[in-house]
């Protein structure tokens, strides 16, 4: 098809804008999906921040009030943040993103979940309640004791009572302090009593339990940052360390992706400005040629006969325009030569 007509020129600027437009809107839809993705597996890093938030919050409320409930709520919240972890593979496969940071994120969730479990256990056996596990066990010899034979003897009354005090410092406060001296008057006790037949096994047995309390709460850890209560603190930052290095991979792809969507709206939106503009500059040189051509000869026409030259007007409906505009011309150059003939003849007549 060849543009040489005003029609044609216009179809083409409506084919260059619509060609444009098309490619921009298929360059938006292409790239605002990948956003989305982008940006919905952000959502599922926020959504994942507060599942670890929520566990944090279970393993404190577990620690303060020994309840296995909230153990449970603390399994549910890592299922569920182990299932958004896992969405996350493909994308970061897609965009080649370091899919290791997501493993070891996985990894360290899975230790963060252990240690809780070894945390819960260990608390099950120093028990959950008064009653329950060690203490449960301590709290029966120390009836069994104060009920029995050694009631009798005041020395042995004040070392029994001596042991249960510093027993209950040390389970609130787990001083070392107080370790020292159960271990020491236990030792006496055993020393004293414990070849006296009916209640020396129970002696044996009430140091036995006092020695496993103090092993328990020491592997327990004494403070916050000791034992696997340390371990389990540890393993909780490393998740949120490791969750902040996923999200800080998949940002910079967002601010890439969100930078891709405006360079290729702008270059899409220049290319087409400028291929539009060349044409419609064209299209006006072509015209105001033709217009030129059109006035000198309407103008020249005046004095002389002149044809318009029709290769010089480039647009085919001006080109026809000139065409019968130089049938006119002929025509009429044709009616100007009968007429001065005719009038030759009539003056010829005349004159003889």
């Amino acid at each position: 098809m060849k543009f040489d007509s005003i029609k044609s020129r216009l179809v083409l600027m409506t084919l260059i804008c619509v060609i444009g437009m098309g490619m921009l809107v298929v360059s938006q839809h292409y790239f605002t999906q990948r956003l989305i993705g982008l940006n919905q597996q952000r959502d599922a890093l926020l959504r994942m921040g507060q599942d670890l938030l929520q566990m944090r919050r279970h393993e404190k409320d577990f620690l303060l009030r020994h309840d296995t409930e909230y153990f449970d709520k603390f399994l549910q919240q890592s299922y569920s943040f182990k299932g958004r972890l896992t969405t996350l593979v493909p994308m970061f496969n897609e965009y080649r993103l370091p899919v290791a940071d997501v493993e070891s994120l996985s990894a360290s969730m899975e230790a963060y979940r252990g240690v809780f479990q070894q945390v819960v256990s260990l608390q099950e056996r120093i028990g959950l309640t008064q009653s329950d596990g060690l203490r449960g066990r301590i709290s029966e010899l120390e009836k069994t004791l104060n009920e029995g034979p050694l009631s009798q003897s005041p020395q042995a009354r004040e070392l029994l009572t001596n042991i249960q005090l510093a027993t209950r410092n040390y389970q609130i406060t787990h001083e070392g302090y107080y370790a020292k001296l159960m271990n020491e008057m236990s030792e006496r006790l055993v020393s004293d009593y414990r070849s006296n037949t009916g209640y020396g096994e129970f002696v044996v047995q009430y140091r036995e339990a006092l020695l496993q309390l103090v092993d328990a709460f020491t592997t327990f850890g004494v403070t916050h940052n000791e034992g696997l209560r340390g371990d389990f603190r540890q393993s909780a930052h490393n998740v949120e360390i490791q969750l902040k290095g996923v999200d800080t991979a998949l940002q910079p792809m967002i601010e890439q992706q969100e930078g891709q969507v405006r360079i290729y709206s702008l270059s899409i939106a220049a290319l087409t400005s400028v291929v539009l503009i060349l044409v419609l500059i064209k299209s006006f040189a072509t015209f105001h040629r033709a217009f030129v051509n059109f006035l000198t000869f309407f103008y020249r026409c005046k004095r002389q006969y002149q044809m318009i030259d029709t290769r010089k007007l480039g647009f085919a409906e001006l080109k026809s325009l000139a065409e019968l505009a130089n049938e006119m011309v002929e025509s009429k150059r044709d009616i100007e030569a009968r007429l001065a003939s005719v009038e030759a003849e009539l003056a010829t007549k005349k004159a003889s």
